[in-house]
């Protein structure tokens, strides 16, 4: 998926559900976003609901578990075919569990399924117990707290827990890259590893590692941004290969030519590595 449709996926995914609002929070032209709903609706990912909104599809995935007594996602999730909100109990819970409409149940909620349910996730994240629904999107693993118990992600065992989905995902050898976010009510975090992005941009995140589990990180503004931090994470990434070590400049917004600045940075900083 190329980071043009990436920022349209993330747009919908945090309420822009027409084109015009998916133009307006991108930045992007109508072009560009009516081509990637395109190539989204022939992939059977997105597609217009009845109101004219856009919305995404998850291929849905076998579950292994059963729900029993938890209704956690009927609280925490915006249903939007009952015009139901976030973080708002859904009117068709009933009593010790279950749905008084399920048989009729509209297509958001017979194709969702927790990763508990998938058997991701250890009894340890069963979320009427934890107080987090986990749920993967198009390319993001969605923690999403309940306000109830909104620090409960940064608790233990779950956040080493989080942190070792979080690697995972970033890994470029694993079957599927995935990003690990985390929403409680309107805050929204980006976990790689132990380090924590607060409001993360639809554009995405340039990052290095600054130790095993720690990043150093530069949030994009815009997809031209992105590339440029791209660029430069990648020439930090070769001088650390010929020189074994790199300084990691504090500036968001590189421009190119990136090698010059990146090695007057770091013998400035004792590395003095030579061409």
């Amino acid at each position: 998926m190329d980071q043009v449709t990436l920022v349209v996926v993330r747009a919908i995914e945090s309420g822009a559900t027409t084109t015009k609002k998916i133009v307006d929070a991108t930045g992007l032209s109508r072009l560009k976003v009516e081509r990637a709903l395109g190539t989204l609706e022939k992939q059977n990912l997105a597609f217009r609901e009845s109101q004219g909104s856009w919305a995404l599809g998850v291929p849905v995935m076998p579950t292994v578990r059963q729900c029993g007594s938890c209704t956690l996602c009927c609280k925490v999730l915006e249903i939007t075919d009952l015009k139901k909100p976030v973080n708002t109990a859904c009117s068709h819970i009933m009593a010790g569990g279950g749905c008084n409409i399920y048989s009729e149940r509209p297509r958001q909620c017979r194709t969702f399924s927790c990763a508990w349910l998938q058997g991701h996730l250890d009894d340890d994240w069963f979320p009427a117990t934890s107080g987090m629904v986990p749920h993967f999107s198009l390319d993001a693993l969605n923690i999403q707290v309940d306000l109830d118990c909104r620090d409960r992600w940064r608790e233990e065992p779950y956040f080493s827990k989080l942190c070792e989905l979080s690697l995972n995902g970033l890994l470029a050898s694993s079957k599927r890259n995935y990003a690990t976010l985390v929403i409680v009510g309107s805050d929204k975090y980006l976990l790689l590893g132990r380090t924590i992005v607060p409001d993360p941009t639809l554009f995405g995140t340039a990052f290095v590692p600054n130790g095993r589990e720690t990043f150093h990180y530069w949030k994009a503004t815009s997809l031209e941004h992105l590339q440029r931090l791209n660029e430069r994470v990648m020439e930090i990434h070769r001088i650390q290969q010929e020189f074994g070590h790199c300084a990691i400049p504090l500036d968001d917004d590189p421009r190119p030519p990136y090698r010059p600045a990146l090695l007057e940075l770091s013998r400035q900083h004792g590395g003095a590595p030579t061409q």
